[in-house]
């Protein structure tokens, strides 16, 4: 039988059923998830190839599939999404597809969502060969994380960096098609790129505390020149960098490469896997051994075409991944396109092996995932939290271990609306508003603690004060 998935990953719930609504006969099924849909990534529920891919009435955009016969079959349609897709592409059973999209005034109107038909044939106008897609997901697998048979695949986070080439680039646009982290040039020797000051905000705004500034290394410029360069434009030193060392002009070397990693250590600058590639270690530096480099390795390998990084990423047994050689640093980041399209524009696109906490872990300079949760722990555990966001409206305060996951879940909930927030969606403005004047959501004296409906009201505010909102 064909593998069949279900649309969104676990934890997604049904918003609205196939069938009547009221007035009206609801020709699909709509998915979404507790605490917010938008930017959800959106999964092919059969192999098939992409019929429609854009615009559309009633969706803003939506992804519409022709499914074989081996594949199980019939058509489905997948409506409020950006697409990841191009039409006449071949896709499989549980591969990425699309995004929810987040922003009303793009997506057909709607609060974020997934909308789901499944038509019999070939796409048809509203009638009797619509099918309700319950039948058709019984016996889905979940799409992430497990694929194929229950085998744990390892996460993906999708990044980019960018410099003056991409001039003004929509960070925001970017992280509404999905990516989670970022990096943009800041210096390269000793000249200063003139759009960064702007990329850092736009960053730290929709990328927040996932991003870094990149120094492209100039082997003739004296390392502690260029570092001091590097800190003067960079604005501060609570984001990381991403030391580029590829300068194909000049002979590169260990040495030189450990000179300018101590120059900004020196400095109080926390650095991201220093961006070395494979031809540069090999070809300029003569292959020297990595096993002592302090940091990490972020390599290039590139693969042919353009499109959607989800689509363009070759897989997590790809040769990039390799380290350099037995016993070197590892590769923890890979750059594997030059050629993403990303917010209308080709940059550059990578990918991160790992979950969000561990991508977490690696902006905030910890070395490892046990090492972030005893840090996560420590601070969590550390103040009087109740066990959820300040946005929600149910369950009680504790101050306990036993809160310690929950916490963790409210923190990513109040970043997620403040995330959409920033992006102007109206309604998590309206609800950034709501706190921001009332306090906590559904409580009046912050169960008994009444510093934090205060600290609430606060951090509410300079939310809406940083986005403009009144």
């Amino acid at each position: 039988m064909a593998p069949k998935f279900w649309p969104l990953e676990r934890g997604r719930i049904i918003t609205s059923q196939f069938g009547r609504r009221g007035a009206e006969f609801h020709y699909g099924t709509d998915f979404g998830r507790v605490g917010g849909s938008g930017g959800l990534p959106v999964y092919a529920v059969q192999g098939g190839t992409v019929i429609m891919a854009g615009p559309a009435d009633g969706f803003g955009r939506w992804v519409v599939l022709d499914h074989p016969t081996a594949d199980g079959g019939g058509t489905t349609v997948y409506g409020h999404v950006i697409p990841e897709v191009e039409l006449g592409q071949r896709v499989e059973a549980g591969q990425r597809i699309a995004s929810i999209n987040p922003d009303r005034s793009s997506n057909g109107g709607v609060d974020p969502h997934l909308h789901l038909e499944w038509h019999r044939f070939v796409w048809v106008p509203p009638g009797p060969d619509r099918l309700d897609p319950a039948a058709l997901l019984t016996g889905a697998e979940d799409p992430y994380p497990f694929a194929g048979g229950g085998t744990l695949l390892p996460p993906v986070q999708y990044g980019i960096d960018v410099s003056n080439h991409q001039k003004n680039f929509d960070f925001a646009a970017a992280r509404a098609e999905g990516f989670t982290w970022a990096t943009h040039k800041v210096t390269e020797g000793t000249w200063r790129d003139p759009f960064w000051p702007r990329a850092r905000e736009e960053m730290r705004k929709h990328f927040t505390g996932r991003f870094g500034g990149y120094a492209f290394c100039r082997v003739d410029t004296d390392p502690q020149r260029e570092a001091d360069t590097y800190l003067d434009h960079a604005g501060g030193t609570d984001f990381p960098l991403q030391i580029d060392y590829e300068d194909d002009e000049n002979r590169g070397s260990l040495d030189d490469l450990l000179a300018r990693i101590s120059a900004y250590r020196e400095r109080g600058v926390r650095l991201l896997p220093v961006y070395i590639p494979r031809w540069y270690w090999r070809d300029h530096m003569g292959a020297p051994n990595l096993s002592g480099l302090p940091v990490g390795v972020w390599n290039s390998d590139y693969v042919a075409g353009t499109g959607y990084a989800s689509n363009l990423y070759p897989g997590n047994g790809y040769k990039g991944w390799e380290p350099f050689h037995p016993g070197a640093a590892p590769v923890q980041l890979l750059q594997f396109s030059e050629r993403g399209r990303v917010a209308g524009q080709t940059v550059d696109v990578n990918a991160f092996r790992g979950t969000t906490l561990e991508l977490d872990a690696l902006f905030a300079g910890v070395p490892n995932l046990q090492e972030a949760l005893m840090s996560v722990a420590d601070d969590e555990l550390g103040k009087l939290f109740p066990s959820r966001s300040i946005y929600r409206d149910s369950d009680e305060a504790k101050h306990r271990l036993a809160a310690f996951l929950s916490n963790i879940d409210a923190r990513e909930h109040e970043r997620f609306v403040e995330d959409q927030a920033r992006k102007g969606i109206p309604e998590y403005v309206d609800l950034v508003r709501r706190v921001a004047r009332d306090g906590i959501v559904g409580n009046t004296d912050g169960f008994g603690y009444p510093e934090l409906v205060n600290e609430s009201k606060r951090r509410a505010q300079a939310i809406l004060d940083e986005i403009g909102a009144k």
